[in-house]
């Protein structure tokens, strides 16, 4: 909260009582930190904390404000590969938010050094709950390796004492790039594996809102929760999926399937030449076990009640310009 000086003359003791005033308010705030603010569920993550009069929200970010900067959120310019940066970045902070990754950049630095680097330091400036954005079933895909860093991150941040929460999300419906938004526009909708194995799906506007709401929750008995994050009515196939946009959206998809022993091919050669590639395929590997599902039990104790599918792709539909 900014506080202007009266237009009127003050006497030394209004002026005091002014002062601790806007000192009281500002330590009744809660000081959030927001790791991977630039990146595309970050920025999400930064407008619902900003919304909250009742938190000064840091946004952290290797590049510096964003060119659409608010104008109420402060940032830090930190590189999490600079445990000095962080040290300074954390000073303060009530709550550490991340969602930070690299994996999509082609490297898993930021996942696996740059995640321990901010945990190390949290610990060290006493931060009082540290929310990690982490993913559904990581324990049971080390073969994945943006899967598996969040796993080691997770033991990274019990093994040093703060409060946590870990958010486990499954597959985004969205994406900054929207492949499948892209494919419904042509009559297409694209799949991997086959039409009829089922796994759990997010918006990321939503997925932004339960990290927001693990930040600033003042129950805690929500410290030390994970929390599997997804849809009511369960997982889905992607047959399903595509039916459901057809009838929302009134178009005609034709469900075209990149068959699993494809990606069970290319998975070798695309080790030797690209890790993003290997780790991608690793990943469509690892929906085929069927595992890849949330259990939102949690979710709805702590976040209220879980999306229906059709709700969630029907707003899906409308921010892609599908339907009006």
């Amino acid at each position: 909260m900014r506080l202007t000086q009266p237009t009127h003359p003050s006497t030394a003791s209004d002026n005091k009582a002014l002062a601790g005033t806007a000192a009281s308010s500002a330590a009744a705030k809660m000081k959030v930190l927001v790791v991977g603010a630039t990146g595309f569920l970050g920025a999400k993550i930064l407008r619902n904390l900003a919304h909250d009069a009742n938190v000064v929200v840091v946004a952290m970010s290797r590049k510096g404000a964003a060119p659409n900067e608010r104008a109420d959120v402060e940032w830090v310019r930190v590189d999490m590969m600079d445990p000095e940066s962080l040290h300074r970045a954390l000073q303060g902070v009530d709550v550490v938010v991340s969602s930070a990754n690299s994996y999509m950049k082609g490297s898993l630095d930021t996942d696996f050094q740059g995640n321990k680097n901010l945990i190390e330091a949290a610990a060290r400036a006493r931060v009082g709950r540290f929310v990690f954005l982490s993913i559904v079933s990581c324990e049971a895909a080390s073969a994945v390796p943006h899967f598996h860093a969040k796993k080691v991150a997770e033991d990274l941040i019990k093994a040093s004492g703060m409060p946590y929460v870990f958010v486990r999300a499954p597959s985004f419906l969205d994406q900054s790039s929207d492949y499948i938004a892209k494919g419904v526009k042509n009559g297409r909708f694209p799949a991997v594996g086959d039409k009829a194995t089922k796994w759990s799906y997010v918006l990321t506007d939503d997925l932004a809102s339960y990290l927001a709401k693990a930040a600033t929750c003042a129950n805690a008995e929500i410290n030390n929760e994970t929390i599997d994050v997804g849809w009511r009515d369960g997982p889905k196939s992607q047959q399903e999926i595509a039916d459901i946009v057809s009838e929302i959206t009134k178009r005609r998809l034709k469900v075209r399937v990149v068959p699993w022993l494809v990606f069970r091919l290319l998975a070798r050669p695309a080790k030797l030449f690209s890790e993003l590639g290997y780790d991608l395929i690793q990943m469509f590997l690892f929906f085929e076990k069927g595992v890849y599902v949330s259990n939102i039990s949690k979710q709805e104790h702590f976040f209220g009640p879980a999306p229906m599918s059709r709700d969630a792709i029907t707003r899906w539909a409308k921010s892609q310009q599908l339907i009006s």
